[in-house]
């Protein structure tokens, strides 16, 4: 059976080599059976650790390493984030962290490996008090070690809030974020699913700004589990909640949800709407439209339907107008590195534009489906102005026929959920 930091260190290297996504292995990669709750939530705080604050470890790496981190075998490279993590971040006794992570990188990579990672955590060990971090004269640098983001992002930052700004984003980026859960409330409201998870060993907070939503939940995972299977509820941030709201979502309505997989706004939009509005749900990806054919059947929704479609192109795959679309669309996840840290250290400034013309594509096969009087709704769990207000600015230009109804930005560090850009057009 491997341990809590093996798991860990073979989760952080499928992210970090082969480009897997760290939630999902976390909640999908990991038999309950055979991982306790004890074990999880180490594995957890590791596999997020690392991740949250690569940066910083990496620094420290290079200045008692006597190669250059380009050189270093990108296995042992990961092993020894997760030593100096547990060194510097954690709890974990020095003795141990230098041990367990030695041991391991033995059985794992051999001996050859096994003593440079002892001799570089041994240096580390004797020379982290006098390490000469980036001072705040040099923000730029200083951010960058201090919060673990990189270069790019942190100047981009600093361009578009400024200093103090800047500095509380990324902050608020490596927070631990809050579990909201979205009650699925044909099957029972907010205060009836509250009572269940207190009575589950649970605590939960009913949401200041919507009625269907439990914020900063905690439960036991296997409890959570058992209510996530039988349909009570979905794990959606509130950001996300809203944006099936700016949709306004009526019995009698045909709405299209264009980039729909895995599900979490279109099945909102089929609970807000009630049986009586019918929900088209359409993604590019068979495999993701399949999780969301289980959602569907979890929460017991019988007013989607759920098809494979390129949206660039939505009317190839949807015949009928519609009163509303959502284009829900793919986007760098910047606003969500909360959730999803490995993203700052998986994107670069040249995607920006790449995803932005993506958008843009989308937004324009999307439009041809709104019909006279509806709406579209345009939203990215992103900041960076190439993907929101530039995409937004450039839909209006092209599309004549559509106004901007209103557009708002989420962050992290003011509104306490994820980074996420709304903005409605209604067809006149």
């Amino acid at each position: 059976m491997p341990s809590a930091r093996e798991i860990a260190y073979g989760i952080t290297r499928r992210v970090n080599g082969e480009g897997a996504y760290l939630s999902l292995l976390l909640r999908y990669g990991m038999d309950p059976a055979s991982v306790d709750a004890r074990e999880r939530a180490l594995v957890t705080e590791l596999a997020y650790g690392v991740q949250r604050h690569r940066g910083r470890m990496d620094f420290i790496i290079a200045a008692f390493s006597r190669r250059d981190l380009e050189d270093l075998d990108p296995a042992v490279l990961d092993m020894l984030r997760l030593g100096i993590y547990q060194l510097t971040e954690t709890r974990v006794p020095q003795h141990a962290a230098v041990n367990e992570t030695v041991s391991l990188t033995r059985r794992l990579l051999g001996r050859g490996a096994a003593s440079y990672v002892n001799a570089v955590m041994r240096n580390a060990c004797r020379g982290m008090e006098g390490l000469p971090w980036p001072s705040r004269d040099d923000l730029p640098a200083f951010l960058e070690t201090r919060y673990s983001h990189p270069r790019w992002l942190v100047e981009y930052m600093l361009r578009l809030l400024g200093p103090q700004q800047a500095e509380a984003l990324c902050d608020a980026d490596n927070a631990i974020p809050p579990l909201s859960l979205r009650v699925n409330t044909p099957r029972g409201s907010a205060d009836e699913l509250l009572e269940e998870i207190v009575d589950r060993g649970g605590s939960a907070g009913l949401s200041a700004c919507l009625g269907e939503a439990l914020s900063d939940v905690k439960i036991p995972y296997g409890e959570l589990l058992a209510l996530l299977e039988a349909g009570r509820c979905v794990v959606q941030d509130e950001s996300s909640m809203l944006v099936a709201y700016a949709l306004d979502p009526h019995p009698g309505q045909l709405l299209i949800d264009a980039c729909a997989a895995p599900g979490g706004k279109a099945t909102h939009l089929a609970v807000l709407g009630g049986e009586r509005c019918r929900v088209i749900a359409v993604d590019a990806s068979e495999s993701r439209l399949a999780a969301l054919r289980n959602s569907v059947a979890r929460l017991g929704l019988s007013n989607m339907d759920v098809r494979l479609g390129d949206s660039r192109r939505l009317a190839e795959t949807v015949a009928e107008e519609a009163d509303g679309v959502l284009v829900d669309a793919p986007c760098s996840g910047l606003g969500t590195l909360r959730r999803n840290p490995e993203l700052k250290w998986r994107r670069g400034p040249g995607d920006l534009e790449e995803l932005a013309r993506l958008q843009s594509d989308l937004l324009r096969g999307a439009a041809a489906r709104v019909r006279r009087g509806g709406s579209l709704v345009y939203s990215a769990c992103t900041f960076t102005t190439q993907e929101t207000t530039d995409v937004s600015g450039r839909f209006l230009g092209e599309c004549g026929e559509f106004r901007l109804a209103g557009q708002l930005q989420l962050w992290p560090h003011l509104h306490h959920v994820d980074g996420m850009f709304i903005a409605r057009f209604d067809r006149t």
